[in-house]
């Protein structure tokens, strides 16, 4: 029999049945290679101590690898036979590449993606007892303390920065929410210590917002409801000292979020208090007899009113509270005007009576669109007295807002002649549509003629979910090649940045200007 190097070779003689033995412990890992000629077809097959038998390789004519975990103390035999018990078997050979005692099956020490991470574990692996162990721990603790956090280092790529988002302390689980991926990432913990951890590398004009789920309670409940549990335990961070909104004095740590803005960031320059003039915010009720349900308006006013100014921008936001509540919008209005970069405007926030109602009203209604258009539009310009065009006129919003805000400009252009949209969720669409108008939005408009309507559409790079085809990063650039092809003008950006009103309170500055900005 011709031999070959490996950590183990069996001398076996050549019978039509050739048995040896390889002694072992039960849980042992075996990894080896059986060898026989192309003309030779053979079964290989073990018989651990225990008596049970398992057959490892069957009808194999060539060489093919082989594992298997020991079953019981002592001799471990290999029994040969030909395929079909007709021939002797000749020339094989049997080759024990890997024997590792159960005791020895250990994984190697993970080798982080973050060097300081990396440092780190290694101090823990090295640390003498358990005194010392925690002396590593507060000394790297009390850095973080001072440097806060997320980690932020060095990419290994161009224009790339390694980010560390730390918990400290969590008894179970750590859920990071706002993750870069657009998902709910569990942390890891490191070395059985009081350190969870996730690291990403990611591009240095990354912005978003993020918070951390700890210790997560599992319920008696489906799998929908056990991921929105998250929320009982979602708060910031407590070493990250930027947050969103900025002003968290009478905030509890469950009501607001904590901020990452990597070195090339954006800025959001018109969010933050500034010494200028104030426009004012006035509350009115309204009622819908289409719907037949009510809903506040708040409308915003600029310093120095005048109903009929030629120039004067008339911009209705969806989702009204939020934009009014979460985004600082009459602030970012102030601050824009008195630099000039836009007109004065009028801004009209509509509340959703419900959360219910949302998701009826703004994906694609009719209804809904009808009540804007022949309610709403008079009953705000007659109130307020304001005559406006339809280029001067924008409606505005984020997710369902942003695909609201398409929807209605293309039933009704005569009124609304600008669409400001942030993140649409333009993978919306009805049940039974046919595959080929999933995308909505972009089928509408690529069936109908073209209107006399602008766009600013924005998408953030970590929007791109589960299923990428119908993600809306993937749906938003869909529509934008819809609309450039039909001739529409046109702006489309990507950020990024994750879903959040954190992010659009920056973008929202950017439509704009782009859409109303002063030359």
């Amino acid at each position: 029999m011709k031999k070959t190097t490996a950590l183990l070779l069996l001398s076996i003689t050549m019978n039509t049945i050739a048995i040896d033995s390889l002694q072992v412990k039960n849980g042992d890992f075996v990894k080896g290679r059986f060898t026989v000629p192309n003309t030779q077809p053979s079964d290989l097959t073990v018989v651990f101590p225990d008596r049970s038998t398992r057959r490892l390789l069957h009808n194999i004519a060539g060489s093919q690898e082989f594992m298997f975990k020991a079953q019981g103390d002592g001799n471990a035999q290999f029994r040969i036979r030909t395929a079909d018990f007709a021939k002797e078997v000749k020339n094989y050979q049997l080759d024990i590449l890997q024997h590792i005692p159960v005791e020895q099956q250990k994984s190697p020490p993970e080798r982080q993606q973050s060097p300081l991470m990396q440092h780190l574990a290694e101090q823990l692996q090295q640390a003498s007892n358990e005194t010392e162990k925690q002396k590593i721990l507060e000394s790297f603790w009390r850095r973080r303390q001072k440097e806060g956090t997320p980690l932020v280092e060095t990419g290994t790529r161009q224009n790339y920065q390694l980010v560390t988002f730390l918990w400290r302390s969590a008894k179970h689980n750590v859920t990071l929410w706002g993750a870069p991926s657009h998902d709910h990432e569990p942390l890891q913990r490191l070395a059985n210590s009081d350190v969870w951890f996730k690291t990403y590398e990611l591009r240095d004009d990354t912005l978003i917002s993020y918070g951390f789920a700890p210790d997560i309670p599992t319920l008696p409940v489906n799998q929908r409801e056990q991921r929105r549990a998250l929320l009982s335990t979602l708060q910031a961070d407590p070493l990250n000292p930027k947050t969103f909104p900025h002003d968290i004095q009478h905030a509890d740590k469950y009501n607001y979020s904590s901020v990452l803005a990597l070195s090339h960031a954006p800025k959001q320059p018109y969010t933050k208090p500034q010494n200028v003039p104030h426009g004012k915010l006035e509350t009115y009720r309204f009622h819908s007899k289409l719907l037949n349900n009510s809903r506040r308006i708040l409308v915003y006013f600029p310093p120095h009113f005048t109903p009929n100014q030629p120039d004067q921008l008339l911009l209705f936001f969806f989702d009204g509270r939020d934009y009014t509540d979460t985004v600082p919008t009459p602030r970012i209005l102030d601050n824009m005007i008195a630099a000039q970069k836009i007109p004065p405007a009028v801004a009209v926030f509509i509340d959703n009576p419900s959360v219910e109602s949302r998701h009826q009203e703004l994906p694609p209604n009719s209804l809904f669109t009808r009540m804007l258009a022949k309610e709403l539009y008079p009953w705000i310009t007659q109130q307020l007295h304001i005559k406006t065009s339809p280029n001067r006129t924008a409606l505005i919003g984020s997710s369902f807002g942003g695909l609201a805000a398409s929807y209605v400009a293309a039933k009704y252009p005569e009124l609304f002649g600008n669409v400001l949209a942030m993140s649409g969720s333009f993978w919306w669409y009805k049940p039974d549509t046919p595959s080929e108008q999933k995308n909505y939005i972009a089928h509408l408009y690529a069936v109908t003629p073209q209107r006399n309507v602008r766009f600013f559409l924005s998408a953030g790079r970590y929007e791109t979910g589960g299923n990428d085809d119908s993600s809306i990063l993937s749906s938003s650039r869909h529509l934008h090649d819809v609309l450039t092809a039909k001739g529409y003008v046109v702006t489309y950006r990507e950020y990024t940045t994750d879903h959040s009103y954190f992010a659009w309170q920056g973008i929202l500055s950017d439509g704009l200007s782009t859409l109303f900005g002063r030359k």
